[in-house]
């Protein structure tokens, strides 16, 4: 065997460093240029956009893992979000309208994602506290922030055969929908349903896993989470959100999966005797983006649907948004994506009509 020629080693060596001399060159020019053409960047400060990405959200230090849902309130905290209260009773629903008279007659229990646990808004300013106030009744509130419509069915099934409400109001976003599709949704796990042969749906991811990355990864990951460069090719490839970690899909159809939900939600309240009613509410882009409002109208009707063949009342205050021209004064209505407290008493309203505890 002829060995090469030391000349041609080195001839080899030197093209493998100059190319490679030569691909780190253009790399750092094009982390260099990205970030001088975006203003919101800094080119002297480079910090790891995944650690930023995964710091806790105001209010998120009261939420503990839980091995069924993926996460569920710390019953009985207490503390400050955006500057207003957030206070979870000791069977961890939202606190409310603890200053009032205690509110007496058939119970109502409301299940949904941060719209119904009230983000950014104070703990009397939620529409389930506003429901409370306005029939009379006593409200729990059980939303959840991060929730998918099958988190919220599981929630459910868990506290309405504890705390036998008379109605259970279910209400959700078209967003809420897509979410049943995930295992991982704001890098943490969830669990997830898969629809089988029989029309039912099989529960997967419980107990929920946390969210670990190979070594390889988390190399990778605290490497190029520094560079503006590489976070804009894989949003620009929709990878993102699973590069982050903060969403991690299952393949299986959420329109399947949350139309099923609905039949597992029926028989929840026809066991436990309850009235039930499904409320679908507006995200805030669906009053300045008529593609983003039709999709939702879409999807909202679609499980809405769904509800009601599967026996359950339904409501969608989309209409009752729109005759308000919600869309004029949109900061009045909706603060950080969500409910403020005039958007919050707007919802309530139409729910306590719909309920029969106030004239329309």
């Amino acid at each position: 065997m002829t060995n090469p020629a030391p000349g041609r080693s080195s001839s080899v060596l030197g093209g493998l460093a100059l190319g490679a001399a030569t691909v780190v060159f253009c790399l750092l020019a094009g982390e260099v240029a990205t970030r001088l053409w975006d203003p919101d960047v800094s080119l002297w400060h480079w910090p790891n956009s995944l650690v930023e990405a995964s710091e806790p959200a105001p209010g998120e230090t009261q939420f503990a893992y839980d091995s069924i849902l993926g996460w569920a309130p710390v019953a009985g905290s207490s503390g400050k979000m955006l500057g207003k209260f957030l206070t979870f009773t000791d069977e961890g629903t939202r606190a409310q309208n603890r200053e009032a008279p205690r509110a007496i007659g058939p119970s109502i229990m409301t299940f949904g994602d941060s719209m119904t646990e009230g983000y950014a808004v104070g703990d009397n300013e939620t529409w389930p506290a506003e429901l409370e106030r306005i029939t009379g009744r006593p409200v729990l509130n059980a939303g959840v922030r991060g929730y998918g419509l099958d988190q919220m069915v599981l929630r459910a099934e868990r506290l309405v055969p504890e705390f036998r409400p008379a109605t259970v109001v279910l209400a959700f976003i078209a967003d809420d929908i897509s979410r049943t599709a995930l295992s991982v949704r704001d890098s943490r796990g969830k669990p997830y349903f898969v629809p089988d042969a029989q029309g039912g749906l099989a529960l997967h991811n419980v107990p929920v896993p946390g969210v670990n990355f190979p070594p390889p990864v988390v190399l990778a990951r605290g490497l190029l989470g520094h560079s503006h460069l590489f976070d804009l090719i894989v949003t620009r490839l929709g990878l993102r959100a699973y590069w982050s970690g903060r969403e991690i899909g299952t393949g299986v159809d959420p329109f399947v999966v949350s139309c099923r939900l609905m039949d597992r939600l029926a028989s929840l309240a026809k066991r436990e005797g309850a009235a039930a009613l499904v409320v679908a509410l507006p995200e805030q882009g669906v009053f300045f983006d008529a593609k983003a409002a039709a999709g939702q109208r879409e999807a909202l009707t679609r499980v809405l649907d769904c509800a009601a063949r599967a026996g359950l009342d339904t409501l969608d205050t989309t209409p009752a948004f729109a005759q308000e021209n919600v869309g004029r004064d949109i900061d009045a209505y909706y603060t950080m994506l969500h409910f403020t407290f005039r958007g919050a008493a707007l919802a309530a309203r139409e729910i306590a009509a719909t309920l029969g505890g106030a004239p329309k």
